[in-house]
């Protein structure tokens, strides 16, 4: 798939400030409200509570015999009913102003009480509206503490100054008023309890429509990347986008580890790898150094481009994650020269193709590294069960020879016990086999020689290795290679029935070959034999670096093994 042009994205800055975090309700009280919104069912709540205590006590007092002050008094409770609808109480916070307000409230009915029969006035009910309000504001503590003090405030002048004061009276009045005090506390509760809920339910939703927005933003970003995590097939997906979007004459791209750079492509140029830094072609050396993208319009003379005939080129380095990881080039020759545009298409290409690659080069690890681990685990499990299955068959096998009853018996179970211990050296070799392999520490050469030299030790096979190393291929190439090359040396020993056995490992800047020739007895073209699976693997594992593998056998004349890994292939798994 070609690699389409596609706006950058921002990224996310580290010192972008996170998110607070979603409220989440805890037991028993909730922390009071932080904002007008939460508030405002108990500005309603109250305002319907004081017009109803208001409105009864304007019934009360035109039933009975109101004097000039009684209507006075009304009157006053009306218009600060009035004010405080206008302007209401905020219940959002638990402020000393509010409080201040909420003790002057009850200080102006306490007065009107007072003035106009104590228990028996018809504006008592105003204090359920004191008390209402100090439970919305801080609670049952502070609703039973405003309770108590209306009370007080009421009681102690009744009791002083009425004719025929009356304890009943009071001991019911305050436990009404308490009783509102707790129901109003308990009401703030569970108002207070929804609204956390619901605040985590939105919470929950903003947070949901966050990871839609970045699944949207991740699918926009495959959408624009080639499909595949195959490092060939994203180089040439990735070429095939260059031509359609800038018709150059010449396309290079080279991959790097650590200061070694490997032609992974070249078309329209002939470059041969690997290099050295110090050994690139002087516009990719002015690349590799420079933090922007290098632009030139007048190749020839005294700057010359990767072909002889280019005209202009754009060189841009290869990032991602904060590594060079490599070099794209695009050259042109005759015709219109590579402009501003251009360099936004190069650069926009260049930043999704170094994501591509390095994506391309994990997996290829990833793969490699879960293979080691699934041999790692089947060698583990053939020592714990096969191997220790087999010591305990030996173990009888050698009871049973002590306590045979003939020697006939015995010697038939001497030999099986030998039988046993060589399948045992057989798996132990196994074992051994499974657990080798080249890593970043010891390559190819090396692997091969301690390999041969223990074929070598428990066959007496002869073994001959010849390396011949420019450089050092891909780790993840190298791997593959060794197997193919231990599969065929096993091969010779255990079914070829040879004497001797060669294996060559070639590297040059233009390809690498490996070959495994035995003088065994050879099999005719296209038979299959016990060992089919085993070629079969080879041949898998050739395709899958993009090697060719050719097996030359004939009967009596031995077999020859030869891998050939192509140029473009050695920056495999870099």
């Amino acid at each position: 798939m070609a690699i389409q042009l596609r706006t950058r994205a921002s990224h996310h800055r580290a010192d972008t400030p996170a998110r607070d975090p979603v409220p989440r309700p805890v037991p028993g009280d909730v922390a009071p409200v932080t904002g007008p919104a939460e508030s405002y069912p108990f500005v309603a709540l109250v305002t319907a509570i004081r017009w109803a205590t208001t409105a009864l006590g304007l019934i009360l007092l035109s039933t009975g015999e109101a004097t000039a002050g009684d209507a006075a008094i009304g009157a006053a409770v009306i218009s600060y009913s009035l004010c405080r609808t206008l302007w209401p109480l905020d219940f959002a916070s638990r402020s000393t102003a509010q409080l201040v307000a909420i003790t002057a409230e009850g200080a102006l009915m306490v007065t009107a009480i007072v003035l106009t029969g104590y228990w028996e006035s018809p504006f008592v009910f105003g204090l359920v509206v004191v008390i209402s309000a100090s439970g919305f504001v801080g609670g049952i503590p502070l609703a039973v503490n405003a309770a108590l003090a209306c009370l007080v405030a009421v009681a102690v002048p009744y009791h002083l100054g009425a004719v025929a004061p009356t304890a009943d009276v009071t001991v019911r009045w305050g436990g009404e008023l308490v009783l509102v005090a707790i129901l109003a506390g308990y009401v703030r509760h569970l108002a207070l309890q929804a609204t956390a809920q619901t605040s985590l339910f939105v919470g929950q939703l903003r947070q949901l429509s966050d990871v839609n927005g970045l699944l949207a933003k991740l699918r926009d970003a495959a959408q624009s990347l080639p499909m595949s995590l195959d490092l060939g097939d994203t180089l040439d997906s990735s070429i095939r986008g260059l031509r359609e979007l800038l018709e150059p004459d010449v396309v290079v791209i080279l991959l790097c580890q650590g200061a070694q750079w490997t032609v992974a492509r070249a078309s329209g140029a002939r470059l041969v790898g690997p290099m050295a830094t110090s050994e690139l072609p002087p516009v990719l050396r002015r690349a590799a150094d420079a933090t922007a993208t290098v632009a030139l319009t007048t190749l020839g003379g005294t700057t010359t481009g990767l072909a002889a005939t280019s005209q202009s080129g754009l060189y841009v380095r290869l990032r991602a994650r904060d590594e060079l990881i490599g070099i794209l080039a695009v050259e042109r020759g005759e015709g219109e020269p590579f402009g501003a545009h251009h360099v936004e298409i190069v650069e926009a290409l260049s930043q999704q193709l170094a994501f591509a690659l390095d994506n391309a080069r994990w997996f290829a690890r990833i793969g490699t590294l879960a293979t080691e681990q699934e041999r790692s685990r089947i060698a583990r499990d053939l020592h714990d069960r096969v191997g220790q299955s087999l010591a305990l068959v030996g173990f009888e096998l050698d009871r049973l020879a002590k306590n045979a009853a003939g020697p006939v018996a015995r010697d038939q179970i001497v030999e099986l016990r030998q039988n046993v211990g060589a399948v045992v050296s057989e798996l132990r070799e196994a074992l051994y086999d499974l657990r080798t392999d080249v890593s970043e520490d010891r390559d190819l050469p090396g692997a091969l020689t301690e390999f041969l030299e223990r074929v070598r030790r428990r066959s007496g096979m002869e073994t001959e290795l010849n390396c011949s190393v420019h450089h050092r291929v891909a780790l993840t190439l190298e791997r593959e290679v060794w197997r193919i090359a231990q599969e065929a040396v096993l091969n010779a020993e255990r079914h070829a029935r040879a004497t001797s056995v060669r294996v060559e490992w070639t590297v040059t800047k233009a390809s690498a070959t490996l070959s495994v020739a035995d003088d065994g007895e050879g099999m005719p073209q296209g038979a299959r034999r016990s060992d089919g699976y085993g070629i079969l693997g080879m041949h898998e594992r050739a395709q899958a670096v993009g090697a060719s593998l050719t097996i030359s056998s004939s009967p009596g004349r031995g077999t020859t093994v030869l891998l050939t890994v192509p140029t473009e292939r050695l920056a495999l798994g870099l």
